[in-house]
């Protein structure tokens, strides 16, 4: 059979709707794409496909995007289309650019006795941490050596990501008729110097050897209040999205912001701080032999291959801390990530193709029995 195109693949994966909860439709198709080449495979009780020969490097890659969404000029969301080099269309960088790259590379590594497998999973787009496929994989026991997590990274090796926590902040006042606002003592007042307060917070600062100083951040993201017009309210709550760099708690969090939101209130106002959401920092050894395979096979195929650290969060959350595996994140460049027009190069995913088998051959350089 002649030898798959990552971005044939590509637009194929694209035209398939794929929102979170939605996966089955391409599962079906990745899995008619790995009978058609011989590849072993099975699906697991979560959905998640696990393909390839095991025990080896393992690459990493979600199924299903963000909704489509409006807004799009070039092209509709799943109407792939190539231009100047871009291919176009929702989930083209995120993920399935890395996914379509990584089916032909676990393809090749199969018919070349490499041991190279796949783990293509559902829900990593939910907000919920219960429906993310990784994480499932990673508790039921995964058999590999270090892993490759294929989002987006413009080529470069990314050896970790910044954590991040969710939280609440209710401030309660003191509600009156908004007539005779003297009566009361009004929370969105003081929100409003608890949002300044927390802005201009002096987060945390981490040295990642040859990448440089990783800075956590720190925003607000929602206030609420409610009630009737002509009523100060009782309470208001701030929503507060902090990303956290490895070595910080969600409990340091809390209490930083805390710290913070009382000190702009002066006593006058109840504070009560609480963790709605958190996930994990992660960073791994610089000096790990993932990281460098990963680097020395980026550039054999003409990526960039630098040191990077992911300011998002993403799965190597879970194949480090969960299934305790080295890991990378490295995949194609690509842009208008869940906005409109989302594209991804044409060149980078064909060399990530490209990167990923030559990552397995150098960690692994003996051929394996893959039983054909």
């Amino acid at each position: 059979m002649r030898e798959p195109d990552p971005v044939a693949l590509l637009k194929d994966l694209i035209s398939v709707r794929s929102p979170t909860g939605e996966e089955d439709e391409v599962r079906a198709m990745i899995e008619e794409f790995l009978r058609d080449h011989g590849v072993p495979y099975e699906v697991d009780d979560f959905g998640n496909v696990l393909a390839g020969t095991r025990g080896g490097l393992l690459l990493n890659a979600h199924m299903d995007t963000v909704p489509g969404g409006e807004g799009w000029r070039i092209t509709e969301p799943y109407d792939p289309r190539i231009v100047s080099g871009r291919v176009y269309g929702r989930g083209a960088a995120d993920c399935k650019g890395g996914l379509a790259a990584a089916l032909v590379a676990v393809v090749r590594a199969h018919e070349e006795g490499i041991p190279l497998s796949l783990l293509a999973t559902v829900g990593e787009e939910s907000p919920r941490e219960e429906d993310n496929g990784t994480l499932h994989a990673c508790r039921e026991g995964l058999d590999a050596a270090a892993a490759v997590v294929c989002e987006p990274t413009d080529g470069h090796v990314n050896v970790g990501d910044r954590g991040r926590v969710t939280l609440e902040v209710r401030i309660t006042g003191e509600s009156a008729h908004a007539s005779k606002p003297q009566e009361g003592r009004n929370p969105i007042e003081a929100a409003a110097d608890a949002v300044e307060a927390i802005s201009s917070m002096d987060t945390e600062r981490l040295e990642v050897p040859g990448v440089g100083e990783v800075k956590s951040d720190v925003t607000v993201t929602g206030i609420e209040a409610g009630g009737p017009s002509n009523v100060i309210p009782h309470e208001c709550t701030l929503t507060v999205d902090y990303r956290t760099v490895p070595g910080e708690t969600p409990e340091d969090v809390r209490k930083a912001v805390e710290k913070e939101v009382v000190k702009s209130v002066d006593g006058e106002y109840d504070v009560e701080v609480r963790v709605k959401s958190a996930s994990r920092a992660t960073v791994v050894d610089t000096d790990s032999f993932i990281v460098k395979a990963a680097r020395r096979a980026a550039r054999a195929a003409g990526l960039p291959g630098g040191l990077r650290f992911k300011m998002g969060h993403c799965d190597i959350d879970y194949l480090v801390h969960e299934a305790g595996l080295d890991a990378v994140i490295l995949g194609p460049k690509g842009g208008n990530i869940h906005g409109p027009d989302e594209w991804v190069s044409v060149e980078s995913v064909r060399r990530c193709a490209e990167a990923y088998l030559k990552c397995a051959k150098i960690m692994f350089p003996t051929p394996v029995s893959t039983g054909r």
